[in-house]
């Protein structure tokens, strides 16, 4: 089959797991001999040698900073922006000639280019759904509806609101989306974005999943603790509000304040908002647990599995409903114990494992009290580590991922039977 991807980031230059999970599979689906394009955006392109580069184009303008919203290139930079973004989709349509297309994350990208794909490929626009962004206001929408932070800005913002919201009500935007074919990450994010009204029940699952090749020497390489030692807590991702890392540092705090501080320590490792970073930086020192909290900052993806094997405990804190969560999956093949928050599609992988390990979002104490549980029964931890590694190599592997993809892309492909 001949497969275009499409995504609003692809690594190197991701934000997180969904680019990433993209990656991935395009690797296995070219594995298997099928030919694959990606198209991207420009985000982290340095020159325009690396613009085109083999088989990733990376072209496409986000409608927006993923950090900041600038007001002013709403009216000065994006017409002429979206007007390149269609070209570069029919042009990559034209060339590449493929059989279906795919859309990937979708974040700050915009919907224009779905819409037009459905329009020039009828019956065979695909997506794979790690997020909720059909159901999400649009970035633009959601400026220019909402109050400015400051008098003087809102004043600003009044005058330009009108014609802003005349302009994407004149241009029909965001479009509306057939969604014809669809799989999603999970059953909740199925079950939400269907009870929205966004997709047909028909709406598939083929769960994401992770690549076990490199961590599958780590159970020999990983340094036992032990009994009496530091257990080594480590949570890895973007440095984001909704990722909840403030609720680690909170239940830091409390172990610290119950006499826990020669036990445990917390490494965090990745990059994120700038705010939100120095906002973490300072609840640890407004705690004082500088000794035991550790910033690492960003780690290349490569080297994650490798790094993994010094921990013990992986903390899962997000505060939303979070698609699916690979890195609970990543932990437990690497042979960490996880404790995670009881949200969204992250839960379908407890279902497998140990209810009594989820924390309620945002519950610092409830975490507290399970990093305590497992400071206290050695024998708990190593069940769930050999329960974790068992599950996460059963059910949720790149490999199945794929399968189910590939399946699902031959059935819309020509000559399929969706």
């Amino acid at each position: 089959m001949r497969i275009l991807f499409v995504s609003s980031q692809y690594p190197p230059y991701e934000l997180g797991g969904y680019e990433q999970l993209c990656h991935e599979v395009t690797r296995e689906l070219l594995a298997r001999g099928h030919a694959v394009s990606v198209l991207t955006s420009r985000y982290g392109v340095q020159s325009e040698e690396e613009a085109r580069s083999g088989n990733v184009t990376r072209t496409l303008h986000l409608t927006a900073d993923l950090h900041y919203y600038k007001p002013l290139d709403f009216f000065f930079k994006l017409p002429r922006q979206e007007k390149e973004n269609l070209a570069e989709l029919k042009n990559a349509i034209d060339v590449f000639k493929p059989d279906v297309v795919m859309f990937w994350g979708m974040f700050a990208m915009s919907h224009n280019l779905p819409y037009w794909a459905e329009q020039w490929m009828p019956g065979r626009v695909t997506y794979y759904m790690a997020s909720y962004w059909p159901t999400d206001e649009d970035l633009h929408l959601a400026y220019w509806k909402s109050p400015a932070n400051r008098r003087v800005t809102e004043w600003f913002k009044r005058f330009l609101r009108s014609f802003a919201l005349a302009r994407l009500k004149r241009q029909g935007y965001p479009p509306r989306l057939k969604f014809d074919h669809v799989i999603c990450c999970s059953e909740y994010v199925r079950d939400t974005l269907v009870n929205a009204g966004k997709f047909p029940p028909r709406a598939s699952v083929v769960y994401a999943g992770a690549d076990p090749a490199p961590f599958k020497h780590l159970a020999q390489q990983k340094k036992v603790k032990k009994t009496g030692h530091t257990t080594r807590l480590l949570y890895f991702g973007r440095l984001v509000p909704d990722k909840g890392v403030h609720t680690a540092i909170e239940a830091l705090g409390l172990l610290a304040q119950k006499g826990f501080s020669d036990r445990v320590e917390l490494t965090v490792l990745g990059d994120g908002h700038p705010e939100y970073k120095k906002y973490l930086q300072q609840r640890v020192t407004d705690l004082g647990i500088e000794n035991i909290v550790h910033f690492s900052g960003k780690v290349a993806r490569e080297e994650i599995p490798a790094m993994l094997k010094d921990f013990d405990v992986f903390l899962f804190t997000s505060t939303w409903p979070e698609p699916f969560g690979r890195t609970i999956v990543e932990a437990m093949m690497a042979g960490l114990v996880v404790i995670g928050s009881n949200v969204g599609g992250s839960r379908e992988i407890f279902r497998h494992y140990d209810k009594k390990m989820l924390f309620e979002p945002e519950d610092a104490q409830g975490l507290a009290d399970r990093i305590a549980r497992i400071l206290s029964d050695p024998e708990l931890s190593r069940r769930l580590v050999n329960v974790g590694r068992k599950l996460a190599s059963e059910r949720f592997t790149i490999q199945q991922m794929t399968n189910g993809i590939e399946v699902f892309l031959k059935q819309v492909g020509p000559g399929g039977s969706p």
